[in-house]
């Protein structure tokens, strides 16, 4: 363990790793393991964002990923090959079309999101409870000090909840107007 005095290169490198474990082993390697559709992480990203978000138009799975409108419809249109989404015109309005997860779509999603939950549990299990409360206080320290300092990166790194959106948030609990989407 390092001294008291802040050693601001060890905090990058510590935060650089604690990044690259979460995106390397909860969320990439996980979707190589599990999607035998050959998926892309961003494509499971949009998927796990119309699981979220009901009845999505590609227009906001395009907002909600921050790519352009284009990028979100190539992507789409590879998942509607793999068979994971559908696309409907809105019947209401032919200028949005929304996009659904087949059945297929919505048990894969599904899966990688239970398998990541076990997996991080699995680690935050092996720590002591003390260890457990000083790393999500910590965590939460950080997020809500980096948002007090830049308030744009709301949008920037709010995680588009849908419908399991709660207010068991850091983002929400700062700012209740924001709300979440």
């Amino acid at each position: 363990m390092k001294t008291v005095e802040l050693d601001y290169e060890y905090a990058a490198r510590v935060s650089n790793l604690f990044a690259q474990i979460l995106t390397k082993s909860l969320s990439e390697r996980l979707v190589a393991e599990l999607t035998h559709e050959e998926i892309t992480l961003p494509q499971l990203q949009a998927m796990r964002y119309i699981w979220l978000h009901r009845n999505a138009t590609v227009g906001e799975v395009a907002e909600g990923l921050d790519i352009s409108y284009p990028s979100a419809t190539n992507m789409l249109n590879r998942l509607v090959r793999k068979g994971l989404v559908t696309r409907h015109g809105n019947p209401a309005d032919r200028r949005f079309v929304e996009v659904q997860l087949t059945e297929k779509g919505e048990r894969l999603t599904r899966q990688v999101e239970e398998e990541r939950t076990a997996r991080l549990k699995q680690v935050l299990d092996e720590m002591t409870p003390e260890d457990r409360h000083a790393l999500i206080d910590g965590l939460r320290a950080f997020i809500v000090t980096a948002v007090e300092s830049d308030k744009q990166m709301i949008e920037e790194i709010c995680l588009r909840c849908g419908v399991q959106a709660n207010g068991n948030c850091p983002i929400t609990e700062l700012y209740p107007t924001v709300g979440c989407r």
